[in-house]
């Protein structure tokens, strides 16, 4: 395919988007932060799964991808972009070939630059530092997230998850036979969780409608003492 050509198919491409009113969110925008590469492929990925039907050359998803990207990113991929769009087919690069024709390749590139080569370190670390503060929910999403990256075995990852949990929540889990599965474990301290959130609140409420009744007896005495 000639560049004229690749061009054409790139405009038509481009009116589709038009026409679908399909906008290329700016808010997504890749530049070169290890830690957001992985987000930014889901949604690449995402996006052109649902719209397979805008990508009927193989070569656009590649296109596609590129759009997003900005600054170092950007810089990274511009000398491809350019062999792929100045030179006839015959004459690419063979990396461009496998770049621009097999979707995965542009993904194992991209990663090769831009991965987290400490990944697995920096996971471990973090699951270190990660504890629950107020809900357990938000606790598990948070763990299981970065639990991905560490490759530790089930056993390990219920271990870190009970010792940071709020000693309320562990006391309560102590009390279970013991838990094997991570995702019983999860559901049980969600449950316990709220449980004893409600029960504070209830607890606070309670405290305030007595502190409002006895001061309002308070008062009622001595507005009778003043009476008498």
């Amino acid at each position: 395919m000639s560049s004229q050509s690749r061009w054409v198919t790139l405009s038509q491409e481009a009116s589709i988007f038009s026409a679908n009113k399909i906008k290329i969110s700016t808010s997504n925008l890749y530049h070169d932060d290890r830690d957001k590469l992985e987000a930014y492929l889901v949604q690449i990925k995402l996006y052109i799964k649902w719209h397979s039907f805008q990508f009927k050359f193989i070569e656009n998803k590649a296109l596609f991808a590129f759009i997003y990207l900005k600054d170092n990113a950007f810089t990274w991929f511009h000398h491809y972009l350019t062999n792929y769009l100045q030179k006839k087919s015959e004459k690419w690069e063979e990396e461009i070939n496998t770049i621009f024709h097999d979707s995965q390749m542009f993904e194992k590139h991209l990663r090769r630059v831009f991965e987290n080569i400490d990944k697995k370190c920096t996971a471990k670390r973090q699951l270190y530092n990660l504890r629950q503060k107020i809900f357990a929910a938000t606790y598990s999403i948070n763990f299981q997230h970065i639990a991905i990256n560490t490759k530790w075995d089930y056993a390990a990852l219920i271990s870190q998850f009970y010792q940071k949990l709020r000693e309320k929540v562990k006391n309560e889990i102590a009390r279970i036979d013991k838990l094997n599965d991570l995702q019983k474990m999860i559901f049980r301290a969600m449950i316990i969780n709220n449980r004893q959130y409600k029960r504070c609140l209830k607890k606070d409420k309670e405290s305030t409608m007595s502190v409002i009744l006895n001061q309002k007896f308070k008062k009622k005495r001595q507005q009778s003492y003043y009476d008498s």
